[in-house]
C-alpha cells in the first residue's frame, strides 16, 4: 500500500513540475469533452430546422367541377404549403425542379398532375380514380434528408386527403340537407302497424336460424342421450371397481405403515454400521500408515482387511440408497432426496478410497513403498464418511423418519379422498339416469313441434314481406325520422368531422426538451471512453522503478483514475453550464459521469496494463462495437441480430441507460440495475488484472521487447 501511494505521489509531482506534461494532461482532460460538446451541439434540434431543407413543388392541376362548383385541389394544397414551415417549400416549374434535384439544390420535388382534381372528384361518379402525386427524391445527397422529405410527401398526402374529404362531403351533405327538408315536408306519419311489420320482418332471419339450430340440437341430443344410456352400466361397474381398488390401496398402505415401524430401526442400524465401519476403516488406515512407516511385514494383510471393510461399507450403503430411493420416487416433492444425496456422496467417496487403495496395494506387491499421500487421502475419505453418517444419525428423525411417515400419510389421504369421490359419484348415478330418461322424452316431443314450425314459417314470412312492400311504397325508409334528422344536420360541421375524426393527445412520460438532450447520454459516455483511450495512448501504464506488479497496477491506476475523473467533471459540467443541456437531475448526471469514467478506467486501463498494445487494440475494437450495439442512437431492436445479441454484454449499454435516467427522470429499478452491472464490469476487470498481471506481463515480455525495438513505436 505504501509503494502504491508512493507511485501516485511521484506521478502527481511529475505532472505539476513538468510544464510540458502538465499541458498534455490539461489537454487530455479537455479534448474528450470537445468531442461530446461539438456532437451534442451539432445534433441539438435537427428535426426543428427542417425548414432549411428545400423541396420543390410543381402544380399543374387544371381543376374540375363538383356539383356545379369549381374546385382545384392543387391550388388548395399549394396555399396550405405556403403556411407550412416543416420544410423549405419552393414553388417552381417542372424543368427548374428537375434540374434543382439533379444539382442538389433541392432534396426532392413533388409534382401535382393536370388531372389531379378530376381524379379526386371522381368519388361521386361510377368510375372512381385515386389522385396521384409524383414524388422524386435525390437520395445520394444525404442519408437522413430523404427520410425527412418522405415525411413531407406524407404531409402533402394527408393534407390532400383531408381537403378532398372536406370538399366532397360538404357538397354531398348540402344535397342531403335539401333532400331532408323536402322529405320532412312531404312524408306522412308512419302507422304503428308499419313499424310492427318491419320489426317482424327483421326477425325472420333470426327465427329461421333459431329453429334450424333447435332442430339440429334436439336430433343430436337424442342420439347423445341414447349413447350415454348404453354406457351407464359400464360407468357403474367402473365406479365399483375403482372404489374396491382404492380400498385395497388404503389397506395396503395401512399394513405397510405398520411394517414401517420395524423398517425404520433397520435403516438406523445400517447407518450405525456405516458409521462404525467408517470409524474402524479410519483406524485401520492409521494402523496401515504406522505399519508402513515402521516397515512392518503385515502391511499386505492390513491392506486386505481395509479393502474388505470398504467393500462391506459400499455394499451396505448401496442397499440403503436403493431402499430409500424406491420410497422417495413414489411421492411428489421427493422428501428423502437430501438423505439420498448424502448417502450417494458416501458411495462416491468409498469408490475413490477403493481406487486409491488399489494403487497402494499394487505398490506393496511390487516392493515399493506405498504413497503416504494416497493413504492420507483414504484416511480423509473415511473421516468424511464418518462425519456424513454421524450427521445423518444426529438428524435421523428430521431427514429419515419424518419424510418416510409423510410418504405413507399422503398416500392414505389420497386413498381416502378417492374413496369419498367415488362414493359420491355412485350415489348420484341414479339421478343421472332419471335426467337422461326425462331428456329423451323431451327431445322426442320438441322434434315434432319444431318440424311443424319449420313447415309454417315460409308462409308467414311471405305474408309479412307482401305487407312491408306495400307500406314501403308510401315511405322508402325503415327509420325515416332518424334519416331526416341526419340529412338536416349542419353540412360544414359534418364535413369537418369527416376530414379529421380523431385528434391525437400526446402525453410524455419522461419528456426530453430536444434531440440534443436525447443524444447527450450517448455522446457523453462515448467521450469518456475516448478520453480513457487517449490516456492509455499517451501515458504509460508501466513504472520503471523496481516495484511489484500489483503496486505498479494500482499506483499508476490512481493517476489514470484521477485524470479520468477530471475528464468526467469537465464534460458533465460543460453539458450543463456551457451547452445548457436540459438535464433533470444535475447532481446525479455529474455523479454518474464520474462513476462511468471510473468503470471505463477499470476496463481500459486493466486491458492495457495486462496486454500492452494488444490491450489498446482490444479497447478500440470494444469502442467500435459499442458505438453500434449500445442502442445509443437507433433503438437496438432495429439493428442486425449480431448487435442485438452483444448489446447486454457491453458497458456502454448500461452507462447510457443510467445517464438517461438523470437526463429525463429516474425510474429507480432501471437505475439500480445499470449501476450494479457497471460495478460488476469494474470488479471483473480489476480482479482479472490483479490475478493475471504478473504472469501475463511475464509471458508478453518478449513481444513487448521486440515491438519496442522498432523506430515506429513509442513507449
Amino acid at each position: 500500500m505504501r509503494n502504491i501511494f508512493k507511485i501516485y505521489k511521484k506521478d502527481l509531482k511529475d505532472i505539476f513540475t513538468n510544464p510540458a506534461l502538465l499541458i498534455v494532461i490539461i489537454a487530455l482532460a479537455i479534448l474528450p469533452s470537445l468531442y461530446a460538446w461539438f456532437n451534442i451541439k451539432a445534433s441539438w434540434d435537427p428535426y426543428g430546422n427542417t425548414q432549411n431543407i428545400s423541396v420543390a413543388v410543381v402544380n399543374k392541376d387544371k381543376g374540375n367541377e363538383l356539383s356545379g362548383k369549381k374546385v382545384n385541389f392543387g391550388n388548395e394544397v399549394v396555399d396550405k404549403l405556403k403556411d407550412n414551415k416543416n420544410l423549405g417549400w419552393k414553388f417552381v416549374d417542372k424543368e427548374e425542379a428537375l434540374e434543382g434535384v439533379n444539382k442538389g439544390t433541392y432534396y426532392a420535388f413533388i409534382e401535382i398532375p393536370e388531372d389531379f382534381s378530376k381524379d379526386l372528384t371522381s368519388i361521386i361518379t361510377e368510375d372512381v380514380k385515386k389522385g396521384k402525386i409524383v414524388y422524386t427524391v435525390n437520395e445520394k445527397i444525404n442519408a437522413i434528408a430523404p427520410k425527412i422529405t418522405d415525411k413531407g410527401a406524407s404531409t402533402i398526402q394527408l393534407e390532400v386527403n383531408q381537403t378532398v374529404v372536406k370538399t366532397v362531403s360538404e357538397t354531398i351533405f348540402d344535397v342531403f340537407n335539401s333532400i331532408g327538408v323536402e322529405i320532412e315536408n312531404q312524408l306522412p306519419k308512419l302507422s304503428n302497424i308499419e313499424n310492427s311489420l318491419i320489426e317482424v320482418q327483421g326477425k325472420f332471419k333470426d327465427i329461421n336460424k333459431t329453429v334450424d339450430l333447435a332442430g339440429d340440437a334436439t336430433s343430436k341430443m337424442s342420439d347423445i342421450i341414447k349413447d350415454i344410456q348404453k354406457d351407464v352400466p359400464a360407468i357403474k361397474n367402473t365406479l365399483v371397481n375403482s372404489k374396491t381398488l382404492s380400498t385395497d390401496v388404503k389397506t395396503f398402505l395401512e399394513n405397510t405403515k405398520g411394517s414401517l415401524d420395524n423398517v425404520v430401526p433397520i435403516i438406523k442400524d445400517d447407518l450405525n454400521i456405516i458409521n462404525n465401519v467408517s470409524s474402524s476403516a479410519s483406524n485401520s488406515v492409521k494402523g496401515l500408515i504406522d505399519a508402513i512407516n515402521k516397515g512392518a511385514e503385515n502391511a499386505p494383510q492390513l491392506v486386505d482387511s481395509l479393502y474388505a471393510k470398504l467393500s462391506s461399507l459400499s455394499s451396505t450403503n448401496k442397499t440403503l440408497i436403493d431402499f430409500l430411493t424406491k420410497l422417495d420416487n413414489i411421492t411428489p416433492g421427493h422428501p428423502l432426496k437430501g438423505a439420498i444425496d448424502q448417502l450417494t456422496a458416501i458411495n462416491t467417496k468409498i469408490n475413490t478410497a477403493i481406487s486409491s487403495l488399489d494403487i497402494v496395494k499394487g505398490q506393496i506387491a511390487s516392493g515399493q513403498k506405498p504413497s503416504l499421500d494416497k493413504l492420507n487421502s483414504i484416511l480423509k475419505v473415511a473421516n468424511d464418511i464418518n462425519n456424513i453418517s454421524s450427521s445423518l444419525l444426529n438428524n435421523f428423525d428430521s431427514q429419515i423418519v419424518r419424510p418416510v411417515n409423510s410418504i405413507f400419510s399422503q398416500g392414505l389421504n389420497v386413498a381416502n379422498d378417492a374413496i369419498k369421490v367415488l362414493e359420491n359419484a355412485e350415489a348420484k348415478l341414479p339421478k343421472v339416469e332419471n335426467i337422461l330418461n326425462t331428456s329423451l322424452k323431451f327431445s322426442s316431443s320438441a322434434k315434432d313441434n319444431i318440424a311443424f314450425i319449420k313447415e309454417k314459417l315460409p308462409k308467414a314470412k311471405s305474408l309479412v314481406d307482401e305487407l312491408v312492400t306495400a307500406m314501403q311504397k308510401i315511405n322508402n325508409s325503415e327509420d325515416m325520422d332518424e334519416l331526416i334528422n341526419l340529412l338536416k344536420h349542419d353540412a360544414v360541421k359534418q364535413a369537418e368531422f369527416l376530414k379529421q375524426p380523431v385528434d391525437v393527445v400526446t402525453e410524455k412520460l419522461y419528456p426530453i426538451s430536444n434531440y440534443g438532450a436525447g443524444m447527450t447520454p450517448f455522446y457523453t459516455v462515448l467521450c469518456l471512453w475516448v478520453g480513457v483511450l487517449l490516456l492509455v495512448s499517451l501515458l504509460s501504464t508501466e513504472v520503471h522503478d523496481e516495484y511489484k506488479s500489483l503496486e505498479v497496477y494500482f499506483g499508476r491506476g490512481l493517476t489514470f483514475l484521477s485524470i479520468a475523473i477530471v475528464q468526467a467533471l469537465v464534460v458533465s459540467l460543460g453539458d450543463i453550464y456551457l451547452l445548457k443541456v436540459d438535464i433533470l437531475n444535475h447532481g446525479l448526471f455529474i455523479g454518474l459521469s464520474v462513476f462511468t469514467s471510473i468503470v471505463f478506467v477499470g476496463i481500459v486501463y486493466s486491458l492495457v496494463s495486462l496486454l500492452g498494445n494488444i490491450g489498446k487494440a482490444v479497447a478500440v475494437i470494444l469502442l467500435v462495437i459499442q458505438v453500434a450495439a449500445s442502442g445509443g442512437t437507433f433503438p437496438i431492436q432495429v439493428t442486425p441480430q449480431f448487435f442485438q445479441n452483444v448489446n447486454p454484454f457491453l458497458p456502454f449499454t448500461y452507462a447510457i441507460s443510467a445517464q438517461r435516467e438523470a437526463v429525463a427522470g429516474i425510474y429507480m429499478p432501471n437505475l439500480t440495475k445499470d449501476i450494479y452491472i457497471l460495478l460488476a464490469f469494474l470488479g471483473i476487470f480489476v480482479l482479472l488484472a490483479t490475478l493475471l498481471k504478473k504472469p501475463i506481463n511475464k509471458l508478453l515480455t518478449p513481444f513487448k521487447d521486440s515491438f519496442g525495438k522498432s523506430d515506429l513505436t513509442g513507449h
